[in-house]
């Protein structure tokens, strides 16, 4: 039977409602994937082979029993510098990255696409003047990106319709848009674009949301999956929905507890260690989980420097292309290491990630299951005797069991004192009273 257990379900749904006085925010999980992954392919602008290999197969196997549900491409899969006779929106190896996304679709894994409808190339053959408003770019390693306008018509013509067709060509389940903001918005007063200062934050843009808008529900036409992603903790510019996920966390050089909590859709924390490597894999999910967010795992073909130093290729500099150069480098000199696989690993890697990803995800998925409840940020509970510290985490997550996940950061113990009896996952104590370690995380169950 599928809708077993209603009695238990009704009364859990009324206690929590009862109970929860105060909290940040509650959400439902509809079609919420936790387990996500981005994959490694290869080293552009080195020509890479998708063909999926026995290492893939074998990775890609365990990544499903592991829990991974959906898995993003970064650039990799495309050819940004034409050098391979494709493009930003095509791949080098069209029938290998069918292949690849057909073996994750064997092990029900979807697969959603770097695009952007921001960075375009302004070597490329077919940019135009037209498709920015202000001289601002992105220009490391081996990309010069111009950072185009959401209100040029031009734009959003070609850009469009090179992210719909690359999507429906290959077969992939959605779109991971990097975007940013060239800080240029149209004044209602003035009735022309302005320029905004580089470094301020845009609120809101009608513009930029359209033209997200306007993907997004192409994407979900499709059924498919649409993830956005603006840089450390920055959200997006608008009103309205305009994406499933949001990837936050890159390039911030501390760990802040649940970021991007309050957003209006999924968030998916990523610990960037290229530019802070002081929190342990184990420790990173006290700052995520009470917060309905898992970390993305990052795996694949394991890099070792290959992209960088090519004769045919135009490089920029910057601090990307050191870390690739240093990636060659201790590849060479460390052979045995852990494998590091992404821009956002250290050097060396920390060979711990993905077991204490895979230990957590038990855990979490079962709270997260389809239509579960979530109340996060828990201040004020009838279930919760002891004082709440302003850095104890407490969140409940409601189906057909009731669950609490607390995390402590307050720099000292912290004993939760309950009102029943709760079950310990982890350790299987029961109890109403249970101490917590300074960065501890505790996930209770309801006996």
């Amino acid at each position: 039977m599928i809708f077993e257990n209603q009695q238990k379900r009704i009364d859990n749904i009324r206690n929590s409602e009862g109970s929860n006085k105060e909290y940040l925010i509650r959400r439902r999980c509809f079609d919420y994937i936790p387990g996500q992954a981005i994959y490694n392919l290869g080293e552009y602008p080195v020509k890479v082979n998708s063909k999926p290999t026995d290492y893939d197969k074998k990775l890609i196997k365990d990544l499903s029993e592991s829990g991974v549900k959906l898995i993003q491409l970064h650039e990799d899969w495309n050819d940004a510098c034409r050098l391979y006779g494709a493009d930003k929106f095509n791949a080098v190896d069209e029938e290998g990255i069918k292949e690849f996304i057909a073996l994750c679709h064997s092990y029900d894994i979807k697969v959603i696409a770097y695009m952007s409808t921001c960075y375009f190339p302004e070597p490329d053959q077919d940019f135009r003047e037209e498709f920015h408003k202000r001289d601002s770019r992105l220009a490391m390693n081996y990309f010069n990106y111009r950072h185009c306008n959401h209100g040029s018509a031009l734009w959003r013509e070609y850009a469009m319709n090179k992210m719909i067709e690359a999507m429906d060509k290959y077969g992939f389940d959605g779109i991971f848009n990097d975007v940013w903001h060239d800080r240029v918005v149209y004044d209602y007063e003035k009735g022309e674009c302005v320029e905004l200062d580089p470094d301020s934050s845009v609120e809101y843009d009608p513009d930029f949301e359209d033209m997200i808008c306007q993907i997004y529900s192409e994407v979900k036409k499709r059924g498919g999956i649409y993830k956005l992603h603006m840089s450390g903790k920055n959200n997006a510019p608008a009103k309205d929905k305009v994406y499933d996920y949001m990837w936050v966390g890159e390039g911030l050089t501390e760990v802040e507890p649940g970021i991007g909590k309050d957003f209006s859709g999924y968030t998916v924390p990523c610990l960037d260690r290229h530019f802070y490597d002081g929190v342990d894999a184990k420790t990173y999910f006290a700052y995520t989980i009470p917060f309905m967010q898992f970390p993305l795992l990052k795996t694949g073909r394991p890099m070792v420097g290959e992209g960088v130093g090519l004769p045919n290729v135009t490089y920029y500099g910057g601090d990307e292309e050191e870390f690739f150069w240093d990636v060659k480098k201790y590849a060479e000199e460390n052979p045995d290491s852990p494998p590091i696989y992404s821009l956002w690993d250290s050097i060396p890697n920390d060979s711990t990630e993905y077991d204490a990803w895979k230990y957590y995800m038990k855990y979490y998925a079962p709270m997260t299951k389809e239509n579960s409840l979530a109340y996060i940020e828990i201040r004020n509970s009838d279930e919760i005797i002891s004082e709440i510290p302003q850095r104890v985490y407490a969140s409940m997550f409601v189906n057909d069991e009731t669950y609490f996940a607390v995390s402590n950061l307050t720099g000292e113990k912290y004993t939760l004192k309950l009102k029943n009896k709760w079950k310990n996952r982890e350790t299987g104590e029961v109890s109403d009273s249970f101490e917590i370690e300074n960065e501890g995380l505790l996930l209770l169950i309801k006996e």
